[in-house]
């Protein structure tokens, strides 16, 4: 790991930043796009053949992600692109505990009420890990 933490805090906080928003370029958009689509056709497609388990685990690929981490480092940097699949991490700890309360909650529940729980999990644990790690005291 050359030294880095993993509790490093990010250079930024987290915001909203509409200006970003409106300098992304339509080809980095269109990356994004296809990684994301030819991703949720090869799982629908295992789906298809081999049964819904099989399909869920390649919707578990995070197709966005392999983009965004090339588009990172390409534009900005390496180091960027670390912060960013450090954030997947976490991300990715909140959603197995999404894909576990939804797998127990729905058919016990309204679907409507067993994706809310799944979801408030998920939230919980995302911003309560980034808090853990990388919030910087004081």
């Amino acid at each position: 790991m050359s030294g880095h933490r993993f509790a490093t805090a990010p250079r930024e906080r987290i915001r909203i930043n509409l200006e970003a928003a409106r300098q992304v370029r339509a080809r980095d958009l269109l990356v994004r796009f296809v990684f994301g689509a030819i991703t949720s056709a090869v799982a629908a497609v295992m789906s298809l053949a081999f049964g819904p388990r099989a399909g869920g685990l390649f919707l578990a690929f995070p197709a966005i992600l392999a983009a965004t981490l090339t588009l990172i480092e390409d534009e900005e940097s390496a180091s960027e692109a670390r912060e960013d699949a450090r954030g997947a991490v976490v991300g990715s700890i909140a959603l197995v505990l999404f894909a576990a309360c939804a797998a127990a909650l729905f058919g016990e529940i309204a679907g409507g009420l067993a994706l809310a729980g799944a979801s408030g999990a998920w939230c919980l644990v995302a911003i309560g890990l980034y808090l853990v790690l990388w919030r910087s005291p004081g």
